[in-house]
């Protein structure tokens, strides 16, 4: 095989890597987690009501927590992009379709009580807390839309299918072909989901079964996070026409 069929291969299937794996993978999902317990919520627990942190604060925090997330993926961008590969047309028809039985599966289990208010979610209605029609508001909603549509999708998936689902297999992570599965790596995966989204667990269990199976199918990490972005998208087109922002 010659250096160009190599680099031609490498691109499309993924077999590998990235390139400082660690930085790629989960310094970007960590530096997106540890700020946002900063972030207050509705009913004032948390953190950040230990620290008096007022939930009108939340855009600002929102904000600071997308900028230096956004800071660690710049960082890493180039390992990332070399290793995404290219897209396959399908996936992000998948992850729009998603959103349905993510919206059903959620509010079922929102309606029968199955997970209290101390594990909602923020639930920002910029709507209603912000002056509809001023600089803020328009800044807050475009932050809110690149955090949702762009960043969550490449730093969730980078973690979950990029390092924890490998990682459960072999400990030099990088070194197992993407969407490579075996029991332990499914099973870490369903935990992953409950575990990260309690009050939409049923919905996020089926949910990032059927991503996982993208990632076996296409072996190519720009198809999960293009499915997941899909999902994102349809589902902040649906608060903003419901009002449903507890789903955010």
């Amino acid at each position: 095989m010659t250096a160009m069929q190599q680099q031609d291969a490498s691109t499309t299937s993924n077999p590998a890597g990235p390139e400082r794996p660690w930085g790629a993978c989960v310094v970007p999902f960590v530096v997106f987690l540890a700020v946002g317990l900063l972030e207050p919520s509705r009913s004032g627990g948390g953190l950040a009501g230990a620290l008096g942190i007022p939930y009108s604060a939340y855009p600002l925090l929102y904000g600071v927590r997308l900028a230096a997330t956004l800071l660690a993926i710049v960082r890493s961008w180039p390992s990332i992009s070399r290793w995404l590969g290219r897209p396959t047309w399908w996936p992000p028809l998948v992850g729009l379709a998603l959103v349905v039985p993510w919206i059903v599966l959620a509010t079922l289990q929102r309606e029968a009580g199955w997970a209290g208010s101390t594990v909602a979610r923020a639930g920002f209605n910029p709507f209603a807390d912000l002056d509809t029609g001023s600089i803020g508001f328009w800044t807050f909603v475009g932050i809110r839309a690149i955090g949702l549509i762009a960043v969550v999708p490449l730093i969730e998936e980078l973690f979950l299918r990029g390092f924890l689902l490998r990682y459960v297999i072999r400990e030099d992570f990088w070194t197992v072909p993407f969407g490579m599965l075996t029991f332990p790596a499914a099973g870490a995966c369903l935990f992953y989901a409950a575990a990260s989204h309690p009050a939409e667990c049923v919905a996020a269990v089926c949910w990032f079964a059927v991503v996982t199976g993208i990632a076996a199918a296409t072996r190519r990490p720009i198809d999960t996070i293009l499915a997941h972005a899909a999902t994102n998208l349809a589902l902040g087109g649906y608060v903003l026409l419901t009002a449903n922002w507890w789903l955010l």
